[in-house]
């Protein structure tokens, strides 16, 4: 029995039943049950092949239409290469419309590569079970209907119960392409579209990209897709975002300016240290096209001042809560005994790098000035200053003259004499005894017998020589000043011992005579001019000069470059117990022992140190600039000069010239470079623009291109370009209304009465927008339209219209001048002229070409009348 799709009508044919339609049709045979390629090729002979399943209403059509078969039907479906594949139209089976029985398919046993159909089964019903292709089923077949010339070449014929359809492929809705609404560019980028069947419509694809300093977010290419939208969402251009800043122990604070969003390309942030720091980096970052920072965050370190030496005589004792000799240091001096401080006791490091104070000096305490005494003067040492702490004086009187009391006395450390100083009183000497032998003895007594100034002289006989002074004198100390002489062979004069010296002498027959002879030798820290022995002589000469002890002396120091010596030289320049110290120029600091002595060898016991320039902080090439440096005391010391500059194009921030300080601080902090910066821009009035910025906004390199809207046309280069100098190539082109041909009352036709002219001009006088109304008298019609207006291409949209004589007052003024033409010949003239008049009138034509069929824009209900 053969079953057809539609059941209009039916009628039984041999042993097959059919239902005879116009489409896709149904049919079937259930006289014997065959195995599954059997079935197909009675299929393929009698119609087109087995039933091919496309949905679930073609599967209830099935179940309520075939007739149950205890064995089920075969349907068109095969496992083919591991695939379940509608044989007939060579298609996979869609998941969605798979209509697989609980547990199936399930290949029960093997090669279970066919399908059945459960028709009118009790459980299941109408559902598939997968079933070895040997078993012996019925058979149900289908007859299509669609052709080649079914559906256009953009579609596929479906086949539908009682009917079909034609599906159109992916990407087209009609006769037309599928086409996606369209793309402009994304803010801070561009996009570039194409495709097989143009841009924006179907398999057509979009590529996106940002301008520098920007990233994309989202997909970088779109598709068009057959449903007529985009793939993905569109995506946007967002600022590249640099890593927050994070103070790690740097102890600064930020200032930071976002112009696009937080911590994005173009932000910048300075830096800036607390009271008593200094910063070591960059005082300011941006944030760059990379999304990197152009500088690591600073440190800020304590400031240092210079280092504090003890002064001579003084101790120092210092607390450094923050670091040796930096803010907020505190140093207290004090003084050893006998000396006082001059000067603020406690010094404090500063923020700005600078002692609260001068350092102080220990100065020695003084006593007062001791007055002269009669008769007597003083002997003072004073090791530091005259009359100072530590000063000792011996009263010493005059030759004559002895002291009463104790001869010494000392300054104190309090400042005072440890005694009153005693008087001097004249002294006495002892008796002389009688004169010598073979000798005469004078004496003279100007004071008093034996006293002071007393003096005797002494003479030998003949024949003998003095031995002895030949006279003698009562001296300061009650002595005489020679004991007697006596009358002997010949001596020597009596040797002084020199100054720092010591005298040893030996005497065989008497002292300094003949034969006598003295060995001097020096104190510590002096050495012998002359002979070291000297030996009396026969003639009363000693064999030399007497000798001198003179102090040694050291070389003296060589001058430091860029110091000063200072020396205390107790005993002569540069000689045994001299002091000498180093001070170093400003912008220098010492590098070695300060202070050295000339010892007893003549060595000094210190080599001399040196004086080395302070350094700063090294400076590198700043983004887009160069510095050039002189580095007189050594690279980045005290003294070296740089200078900055920036390349062209680009502007330094800061102060070009920089000097290393004798504080080992630059002048100012490092300049920087930036694009030179030209006027900010807008867009022209009807007009747009649109800009690239290398660097900055409307800086060095920006390039911007303008254009206009429709109805208005550029004046001037439409492509303008920020210079090197910070100028733009150009002046801003502006956009003016294309302007039409002038209108007036003299160019309209020549016949006829010209019409009143009412127009507005929204952009100028005849130009873009214009519109003019035309009216006519009472007595007269317009010939042509009432209204013209300038399109955006410069022509009006008609030609001018002109006034003409109403149709009805001609023809009445015909009838009348034909009735009284009938009277006379000049009736019949006159009648002929107005003729003539009424064919000129309809026979003018307009002499203007002002056609637009595309004008499309509102009017301006405001006039202007001309």
């Amino acid at each position: 029995m053969v079953l057809w799709a539609h059941r209009l009508f039916e009628y039984l044919v041999l042993i097959t039943g059919i239902y005879n339609v116009k489409a896709w049709t149904y049919h079937y045979n259930i006289d014997i049950n065959v195995d599954w390629t059997a079935a197909r090729q009675w299929c393929q002979k009698h119609f087109t092949d087995m039933v091919a399943i496309q949905n679930q209403a073609e599967v209830e059509y099935l179940n309520r239409v075939l007739p149950f078969n205890q064995a089920y039907y075969w349907i068109g479906i095969r496992k083919i290469d591991d695939y379940w594949t509608w044989v007939g139209t060579k298609k996979r089976l869609d998941p969605e419309a798979a209509n697989w029985a609980e547990n199936e398919p399930n290949n029960k046993g093997s090669g279970q590569d066919c399908v059945e159909i459960y028709i009118k089964r009790r459980k299941e019903t109408a559902k598939w079970n997968d079933e070895r292709c040997s078993k012996k089923k019925a058979t149900v077949c289908y007859l299509a209907s669609c052709s080649k010339e079914s559906c256009s070449e953009h579609a596929e014929c479906v086949e539908t119960i009682g009917n079909y359809r034609c599906q159109c492929h992916p990407g087209f809705m009609g006769p037309r392409f599928v086409q996606c609404w369209p793309i402009e560019n994304p803010q801070q980028g561009f996009v570039n579209c194409d495709g097989v069947f143009g841009a924006f419509h179907f398999n057509s694809s979009c590529q996106f990209r940002c301008v520098t300093g920007f990233k994309l977010e989202g997909s970088q290419r779109l598709r068009c897709l057959a449903s007529g939208h985009w793939d993905n969402a569109l995506p946007i251009c967002q600022a590249v975002q640099c890593l927050p800043i994070i103070d790690a122990a740097g102890g600064w604070s930020m200032n930071c300016t976002h112009p696009l969003s937080i911590n994005s390309f173009n932000s910048s942030c300075e830096f800036k240290c607390e009271e008593g720091f200094e910063l070591k980096g960059s005082n300011t970052t941006w944030c760059d096209q990379t999304g990197q920072w152009t500088h690591k965050p600073p440190t800020c370190t304590v400031v240092t001042c210079n280092e504090i030496l003890a002064p001579a005589k003084g101790h120092l004792t210092c607390a450094d809560p923050l670091g040796k000799y930096s803010f907020r240091s505190t140093c207290n001096i004090s003084c050893v005994e006998g000396h006082k401080l001059r000067g603020k006791a406690t010094l404090s490091c500063l923020s700005d790098g600078n002692w609260s104070a001068p350092t102080p000096d220990c100065e020695v305490v003084k006593c007062d000035p001791l007055k002269p005494i009669p008769h007597g003067s003083l002997q003072c040492y004073d090791p530091v200053e005259k009359f100072a702490y530590g000063s000792t004086c011996w009263l010493k009187c005059d030759f004559g003259f002895v002291h009463n009391g104790t001869n010494f006395t000392h300054c104190t450390e309090q400042g005072n004499w440890s005694y009153i100083p005693p008087v001097c009183q004249a002294i006495q000497c002892s008796p002389l005894s009688d004169a010598p032998s073979y000798g005469s003895m004078t004496c003279t007594h100007p004071l008093s017998t034996n006293s002071y100034n007393s003096s005797c002289e002494f003479k030998c006989e003949e024949g003998f020589v003095l031995k002895g002074a030949d006279s003698t004198h009562c001296d300061h100390t009650g002595h005489w000043t020679h004991s007697t002489p006596i009358c002997t062979a010949v001596a020597c004069d009596p040797l002084v011992t020199p100054a720092k010296s010591h005298l040893t002498c030996a005497d065989p027959l008497e002292k300094f005579s003949f034969r006598s002879s003295c060995k001097a030798t020096c104190e510590e820290g002096y050495k012998l001019r002359g002979e070291t022995t000297l030996t009396c002589r026969s003639d009363g000469n000693w064999s030399a000069p007497t000798p001198a002890c003179e102090v040694i002396r050291c070389d003296a120091p060589e001058s430091v470059q860029h110091g000063f010596v200072h020396c205390q030289d107790h005993l002569g320049e540069f000689s045994y117990g001299s002091l000498c110290w180093l001070e170093c120029g400003a912008g220098f600091t010492l590098k070695g022992s300060n202070s050295t002595y000339c010892t007893s060898q003549g060595k000094w016991s210190q080599e001399f140190p040196v004086c080395q320039a302070q350094q700063c902080s090294p400076l590198i090439d700043p983004s887009h600039g160069t510095v050039i440096c002189t580095h007189p005391n050594g690279q980045f010391s005290f003294g070296t000069v740089c200078e900055v500059s920036c390349q062209a194009g680009f502007k330094l921030h800061g102060t070009p010239r920089m000097e290393c300080l004798e504080m080992g601080k630059w002048t100012d902090a490092p300049p920087f470079c930036l694009a030179q910066q030209c006027p900010h821009l807008t867009a022209p009035e009807n007009g747009w623009m649109n800009c690239s910025h290398p660097h900055s906004l409307f800086s060095y390199g920006s390039q911007c291109f303008l254009g206009c809207e429709t109805g208005f046309e550029i004046t001037g280069e439409p492509g303008i370009k920020c210079s090197a100098s910070g100028n733009w190539s150009q002046e801003v082109p502006s956009c003016a209304a294309v302007r039409c041909e002038p209108l007036s009352l003299s160019h309209l036709p020549e016949l006829g009465s010209p019409p009143s002219m009412n127009c507005s001009h929204p952009h100028g006088n005849f130009s873009f927008g214009s519109q003019c109304m035309f009216r006519c008298a009472k007595s007269h019609e317009l010939n042509g339209t009432s209204q013209l207006i300038c399109s955006s291409i410069g022509y009006w949209t008609n030609s001018p219209p002109s006034c003409v004589v109403k149709e009805m007052s001609v023809s009445a003024g015909i009838l009348m001048y034909a009735a009284v033409g009938a009277a006379s010949s000049a009736g019949l003239l006159l009648l002929g002229g107005l003729m003539f008049l009424l064919m000129r009138q309809f026979a003018k034509k307009a002499h203007y070409s002002l056609n637009d069929s595309s004008w499309e824009e509102n009017l301006n209900p405001t006039f202007e009348f001309n």
